[in-house]
C-alpha cells in the first residue's frame, strides 16, 4: 500500500487502554461516611438508651455490696480502719465506684457532693482501695479523694463530658 493509494478502510488499530483508577478507596470512603452520619444521627439515642437502662437498674438497687465470707478478724471488738470517699463538684456524677477489698459501692447519677464511709478490719491483709468517678455529660470538673483513718491518702480530678477520674492505692 505504498503505491500512493489511501489505506484501506476497516477497523482502526487498537488504541492503548487508559488505566482505570481503583474503586476500593471510594468504597472505603463511602463506608466511613455512612458510619460517621450514622454515629451523628443515632449516637445520642444509643447513649440515652444506655443511660436510661443504667438509671433503671440503679433505681432498683442503688447500692450494690459484695462481701467475702466473714473471717475471724471481722468479729465484734476487732480494730477497724475507716475509709472515707469524698467526691465534690457541680451537678451530678454519672457513676461512682468506691471499693475497699471486697466491699463495693456503685451508685449512678449521683448528686454532688457525695461521701461514703466503709469500715474494714484493721488487720485485713492488702485490702485494696479504689475510687472511680465518671463525670456527668455537662463536662463539669469533679474532685475525688479518699482518707484512711482521717489522713488523705490519694486525690485527683477530672473534667469534660464523661471524664474519668481513677484513684487507686497502688
Amino acid at each position: 500500500m505504498s503505491s500512493g493509494m489511501p489505506p484501506e478502510y476497516g477497523l482502526a488499530p487498537p488504541l492503548h487502554e487508559v488505566p482505570r483508577s481503583p474503586k476500593w478507596p471510594w468504597v472505603l470512603l463511602l463506608i466511613v461516611a455512612l458510619l460517621a452520619v450514622g454515629s451523628v444521627a443515632f449516637g445520642p439515642r444509643v447513649v440515652e438508651a444506655v443511660q436510661r437502662q443504667l438509671s433503671e437498674e440503679s433505681a432498683e438497687d442503688p447500692v450494690m455490696s459484695v462481701r467475702a465470707q466473714p473471717s475471724p478478724a471481722t468479729a465484734p471488738g476487732v480494730a477497724r480502719k475507716t475509709v472515707v470517699f469524698e467526691v465534690t463538684g457541680t451537678g451530678e456524677a454519672f457513676n461512682i465506684t468506691a471499693t475497699v477489698g471486697s466491699t463495693v459501692r456503685n451508685p449512678m447519677n449521683v448528686p454532688l457532693p457525695w461521701t461514703q464511709t466503709i469500715e474494714v478490719p484493721a488487720g485485713e491483709p492488702s485490702a485494696s482501695v479504689m475510687l472511680v468517678v465518671v463525670a456527668g455529660p455537662d463536662g463539669a470538673e469533679v474532685h475525688g479523694k479518699y482518707t484512711i483513718d482521717g489522713k488523705t491518702v490519694r486525690e485527683g480530678k477530672a473534667s469534660g463530658p464523661y471524664g474519668v477520674l481513677t484513684i487507686t492505692d497502688s
